[in-house]
C-alpha cells in the first residue's frame, strides 16, 4: 500500500503533468468520450406534460436514477439521485427550481427527508434568471411560502452571512400532519456559471461547514444540491466531496483516479462537471485539502482565506496556468435553452443572491487571487483599480478572442474555398480559349 506522501505526490505529479503540457481540454475530452458510452433513457423528461418542468430542454434526468414524487398530481421533477460505490454519500442533483416547479422541489426535500439544500448559483447571473426565488429571505409578518398543491409551507427562521456564503435556517411544515422540520439552506455566492471559485480555500471552508452541519451524514436523507442546470457547479461540488471521502480511508490516503470517478458519477446524471476549468478546480481543491488542515475544529487553525496555498499547487505562478485554456478553443458547454417561462428579474432584491457575476467571473478561465475586502475604499486606490480593470478586461476578452479565432478560421476557409472554385473556373476558361485557338490554327 502506498504511503500518504506517495499518494499526495502521485496526485500532484498528475496535476503538474496536465498543467505543464496544457492538456486540460484533452483531459476533459477523455471524460466526454467515456461518458458518450453511457446509454440511458430520459423518456419521462420528454413527455409533453413534463417539458415545461425542465429549465433547459437539453438537460434531462435519466429515468433510472430520477427522483419520483409521491404526493400531489405531479410525479416528475428534473432531479437524479447520485450515489458512488464504497462511499457514504448520497446526493440529489437538481436544476434551480422554476416558478411552476417550486412546490415539487420542496415536496422532494420533504419526501426524501433531506436535512439541507446547497445552492451554488445566484438567482440572476449576467442579467439572466437562473433560478426562481423559492425560499423566504427575511422574517416578516405573514412572510410564509405556502403550496396547497403539495400541502407544504416554508418559513424563514434565521440567517448568518459569512461573506462568500450565507446560511439560512428554514422551517418546512406539513400542512396535513402538522409536522415540521428545520432545513439548512447553504448558499454559496462566489461561484460563476461555467467557471470556478477564485481559490479552493473558501470553497473548502464552505464544504467543511456543510459537513459539520451533519447534513451529509447517512442518518439523514440525501442532501439536495443545485445550481442552474444542476450539472456543472453541482457536479463539481459532489466530485470534490466524493474524492476526499474515498481518499481518506482508515488505513491512510488512497489514490483516486479523478477522471475515472467522474465518468462513473455521470452514470447517475448526465454532464456532471461542464468545463475543463471545473475539472482543474477539482484537482486543485483535493490537493489543497490534502496539504492543509481544512477540517480543523478550531477556527484559528483553519487555512487563511487569502488563497496562498493555491499559488504553490503547481509550483508556478497562477498566471501561467491560463495557457492551457487559451492554446485551443475549449469545448462549448451545452446550449442549455432558457426556461419556457420568462420571469421579471425586477421581482427579486436579495443582496447576495442577485448580484451579477463580473466579466472575469463569467470566464472563470484561471482562478485569480481573492479580490480586495468588500469594505475597501476604492476611491483611494485608483492605481490598483486601473490594474484590476486591465486584468478584468483581459479576462473578459479571452473567450471572445477564442470565438473570434474560430470565426476568422472559418472565414479563411470560406475564402480559400471560393478562390479554389474561382481558380478552377479560370482554368476551365483558359483551357476553352486554348482549345479554340488550336481549332483555328488547324
Amino acid at each position: 500500500m502506498h504511503t500518504d506522501q506517495q499518494v499526495k505526490k502521485r496526485l500532484q505529479d498528475e496535476f503538474n503533468d496536465i498543467e505543464s503540457k496544457n492538456m486540460w481540454n484533452m483531459t476533459f475530452r477523455f471524460v466526454e468520450v467515456e461518458s458518450s458510452k453511457i446509454k440511458k433513457t430520459s423518456d419521462e423528461a420528454k413527455k409533453p406534460q413534463n417539458k415545461a418542468l425542465n429549465r433547459y430542454q437539453d438537460v434531462s434526468p435519466y429515468d433510472e436514477t430520477r427522483i419520483i414524487l409521491k404526493r400531489g398530481n405531479v410525479s416528475y421533477i428534473n432531479a437524479n439521485l447520485v450515489q458512488v460505490c464504497n462511499c457514504e454519500r448520497q446526493y440529489i442533483l437538481t436544476q434551480g427550481p422554476l416558478e411552476n416547479s417550486t412546490s415539487h422541489f420542496w415536496l422532494m426535500v420533504w419526501e426524501q427527508s433531506s436535512k439541507a439544500i446547497v445552492m451554488l448559483n445566484k438567482v440572476i447571473e449576467k442579467k439572466k434568471l437562473k433560478c426562481h426565488q423559492y425560499w423566504p429571505k427575511k422574517k416578516k409578518d405573514n412572510d410564509k411560502f405556502v403550496w396547497n398543491d403539495v400541502g407544504l409551507s416554508v418559513e424563514f427562521v434565521s440567517k448568518i452571512n459569512h461573506g462568500f456564503y450565507a446560511l439560512s435556517v428554514l422551517k418546512l411544515n406539513d400542512l396535513d400532519s402538522g409536522e415540521s422540520r428545520e432545513i439548512y439552506h447553504f448558499h454559496y455566492t462566489d461561484w460563476p456559471d461555467f467557471g470556478v471559485p477564485k481559490t479552493p480555500t473558501p470553497f473548502l471552508r464552505f464544504l467543511r461547514d456543510v459537513r459539520r452541519s451533519g447534513s451529509l451524514d447517512p442518518s439523514h436523507g440525501p442532501i439536495v444540491i443545485h445550481c442552474s442546470a444542476g450539472i456543472g457547479r453541482s457536479g463539481t461540488f459532489c466530485l470534490i466531496d466524493t474524492c476526499l471521502i474515498k481518499m481518506n480511508t482508515p488505513e491512510g490516503l488512497n489514490y483516486v483516479h479523478i477522471r475515472t470517478l467522474l465518468a462513473e458519477m455521470r452514470k447517475c446524471r448526465l454532464g456532471l462537471v461542464q468545463a475543463p476549468e471545473q475539472l482543474r478546480f477539482v484537482y486543485q481543491s483535493v490537493i489543497e485539502a490534502l496539504d492543509s488542515n481544512w477540517e480543523a475544529e478550531n477556527e484559528d487553525n483553519l487555512p487563511s482565506l487569502d488563497g496562498s496555498l493555491l499559488n504553490n499547487i503547481s509550483g508556478s505562478d497562477c498566471e501561467s496556468s491560463d495557457s492551457e485554456l487559451s492554446s485551443e478553443a475549449p469545448p462549448l458547454p451545452p446550449p442549455r435553452m432558457e426556461s419556457l417561462r420568462q420571469q421579471d428579474e425586477n421581482d427579486y432584491d436579495d443582496e447576495e443572491s442577485l448580484v451579477s457575476e463580473s466579466d472575469s467571473d463569467e470566464n472563470g478561465l484561471n482562478p485569480p487571487p481573492l479580490p480586495p475586502p468588500r469594505d475597501l475604499d476604492l476611491s483611494k486606490s485608483n492605481d490598483r483599480m486601473d490594474t484590476t480593470n486591465t486584468k478584468d478586461e483581459r479576462n473578459k476578452n479571452k473567450i471572445e478572442e477564442e470565438a473570434e479565432k474560430i470565426k476568422i478560421m472559418a472565414d479563411k476557409l470560406k475564402i480559400m474555398k471560393r478562390k479554389q472554385i474561382e481558380q478552377e473556373k479560370w482554368e476551365q476558361i483558359k483551357r476553352h480559349c486554348n482549345n479554340g485557338k488550336q481549332s483555328k490554327n488547324k
